[in-house]
This record gives C-alpha cells, sequence and structure tokens, in this order.
C-alpha cells in the first residue's frame, strides 16, 4: 500500500519530487546512460542514436471517458496508459523507449493514487523497455487526465505506415478479437451472464483482464518489421473494422474480410453460446461475438498486409497469426464475407472520439 494524503497538501513541486524519487529508483545507473537530463529539468535530454529515426505518439486518457476508477484502480489505469502508447510505437515498426507523462490532477486527489498510477506505468515499461523521463503535473477542476507522450527508435527503411497496402496482398492478424470489449460490458453490469460454474467465472475473469490489462504485440511487431515482411500495419485499438477502414483509406485500395476466419478466444466462444438456462440462441450469440470482435477495440492486436509471396513465411515466423482477408481493388469498399463467399451487410463502428451513439 502506498501513503496517501491529498496532493493540495503537499504541493506540485513536492508532487514532482515524489514521482521523481519514485521513477529513479526503478532504473540501475546502467538503464538510464543514455538520460542526460530526466525528471526535475525543464526538459528530458536524451542521447541520439545515430542512423536510426525518431518515433513519437501521444495518447490521453481522461476521467470518465477513457477510465473509470470505479472499475478500475490507479495502477491497472497506468499500465493500460503506457500500453496504448506502446501499441502505436511497435505498428509503426518502432521501439519504444522514453515516456513523458503529464497529469492533470483536482487538489483533492490523493497521492497514493499518484503513487499507483505510476506504479502501473513503470510495471509496464519495466517489462517492454520504456523509461519515464519525465512530464508535467498541473492542476484540474474536476477530472483527471493522463497524457503520455512516447519516444521510440526505427531503422530507415523500416517504417511502417498504414499506406502501403497493395491489391493481392493478404490481410493479416495477431491473437483474438473482442475479448476486452466483452471484458468491458461484463465489468460495468451491461452483459449479464447466466450460469455459476467455475469456468463460467474464469472466463469473465479473463476477459475483465484483458480489458484492464491488455498487452501490446512488441515480439511479433519486431519479427515483422525486421524481416519485412509487411506493406502497412496498425494496431486495433479502435477496433478491428476500422483498422481495415484506415489501411483501405490510406493506401487507396478495398478489402474482403472472411468472418468465419476472425479469431475468438475460447471464453468468448462460451460465454455467447447457449447453455443451459436463459441465454441467447446460436445465431444471437454469433452477432454478439462480431460485435464486440469487429467494433469493440482495445484489443491492442496487431492489423497488417503481406505481400502474397510472402504470407507463408509470415504464419510461420510471426506468433499468432492468421489471415482474414485480401486487399482488393477500391471500388469493393470493405466488404465482410460468409463461408459461401456471400455478402454479409453489418452495421457499426468503432472508437471515433466526438462521435454521438447512432
Amino acid at each position: 500500500m502506498f501513503n496517501s494524503m491529498k496532493i493540495s497538501r503537499i504541493g506540485e513541486f513536492e508532487l514532482i519530487e515524489r514521482i521523481k524519487k519514485r521513477v529513479e529508483k526503478h532504473y540501475p545507473t546502467s538503464q538510464i546512460e543514455r538520460i542526460i537530463a530526466g525528471i526535475g529539468d525543464d526538459a528530458a535530454v536524451i542521447e541520439p542514436y545515430g542512423e536510426k529515426l525518431l518515433v513519437a505518439t501521444t495518447d490521453t486518457m481522461v476521467e470518465s471517458v477513457h477510465f473509470d476508477t470505479e472499475d478500475a484502480d490507479f495502477e491497472q489505469i497506468g499500465y493500460k496508459s503506457m500500453v496504448s502508447s506502446i501499441s502505436d510505437i511497435i505498428a509503426m515498426g518502432g521501439r519504444p523507449k522514453y515516456a513523458l507523462v503529464s497529469l492533470a490532477l483536482s487538489k483533492d486527489s490523493l497521492t497514493r493514487d499518484v503513487d499507483g498510477l505510476y506504479e502501473g506505468m513503470l510495471k509496464c515499461g519495466r517489462k517492454f523497455g520504456v523509461k519515464i523521463v519525465g512530464g508535467d503535473v498541473v492542476s484540474s477542476p474536476r477530472n483527471a487526465v493522463i497524457t503520455l507522450s512516447l519516444l521510440g527508435e526505427v531503422a530507415r527503411g523500416r517504417v511502417l505506415y498504414r499506406s502501403g497496402a497493395k491489391v493481392g496482398d493478404g490481410i493479416l492478424v495477431t491473437g483474438n478479437f473482442g475479448d476486452s470489449a466483452a471484458g468491458l460490458e461484463i465489468l460495468k453490469g451491461r452483459w449479464k451472464i447466466p450460469g455459476k460454474s467455475d469456468y463460467v467465472r474464469k472466463c469473465k475473469k479473463k476477459l475483465i483482464n484483458k480489458h484492464l490489462l491488455p498487452q501490446p504485440r512488441v515480439r511479433e511487431a519486431e519479427i515483422i518489421s525486421g524481416k519485412r515482411l509487411a506493406t502497412a500495419m496498425i494496431d486495433s485499438s479502435d477496433g478491428l473494422d476500422l483498422s481495415i477502414r484506415f489501411i483501405c483509406q490510406s493506401s487507396k485500395v478495398g478489402a474482403k474480410i472472411w468472418l468465419e476466419k476472425i479469431s475468438i478466444s475460447p471464453c468468448l466462444k462460451y460465454l455467447t453460446s447457449p447453455r443451459e438456462g436463459p441465454s441467447s440462441s446460436e445465431p444471437e450469440g454469433a452477432i454478439r461475438r462480431l460485435i464486440f470482435a469487429l467494433y469493440g477495440g482495445e484489443d491492442y492486436e496487431l492489423v497488417f498486409t503481406v505481400p502474397r509471396g510472402k504470407v507463408k513465411k509470415a504464419l510461420r515466423d510471426v506468433p499468432h497469426t492468421i489471415m482474414i482477408g485480401e486487399i482488393v481493388p477500391a471500388r469493393w469498399r470493405v466488404r465482410y464475407l460468409d463461408k459461401k463467399s456471400k455478402e454479409v451487410k453489418l452495421k457499426g463502428r468503432g472508437y471515433e472520439h466526438f462521435q454521438t451513439s447512432p
């Protein structure tokens, strides 16, 4: 447990010093040799990396929009905020290195919550090679705001954009889809699941954990970039459907997706399948699975396109990867096909800021 008091009692500068001490104790001298100046100065100074390119991204999370302290503790919130930025860097073929964390907090915020937030970010950073080197703390009238800027590196010629897909490329993805969205629905109590067996409880917990503590596909991204397998890549944080559409829009192509190829986890299949007691029918369960998988978001899987001649190699070399479709001419737009190759009309969309519910 962390010691706690209202941050209004210690003020901005003591809070920054508290954060600095917490961060620095996580990094032995051997791990900070390139950090010339870190937390405590006006800006971080980091030794350059020669011929490698700098990759940068920023993500902002707003309380009651992106996270809810009734659903997750601050350590989980911190962990997930770091995952979100790491996933953006690796989707470009980069390796994440340094983070800047800015917090907007109300005067009634507790130091233990700030400690927990940083503990989550530091745990995630330690796991995936990211060091926190600075940031900012400001006051907020009400809701907390977390802004995390992440810097990474990528070798020249290995940057992956959304715009490189070509007609004939295979559309490949890592992992399962829909678990995070399903976990959120369970967490919020919006999805009432019948049954109290140990397996039902285990599956519910697993889906909730996929939402609260997602894992970025760092190893898979390194293989894809290092072996130059992909023509385009994106992460699926906004949902599988939107990820495919973003690639198609940027590359000026279309896509055909075989719905039965989209990977659904055993737990999500089980919880959406008919069982004893009141439950959905199989068609209803299949539709629910598809909605979670296509439009749910926050799975942090990789969606990438591969030339036809490299598809077998990609499927062999990149763990947890399957092919779900093919890039086609732009006039096709994005089409979803059933087992008989008939088009299936679906209504939905992934996450987009400032959109109202349809």
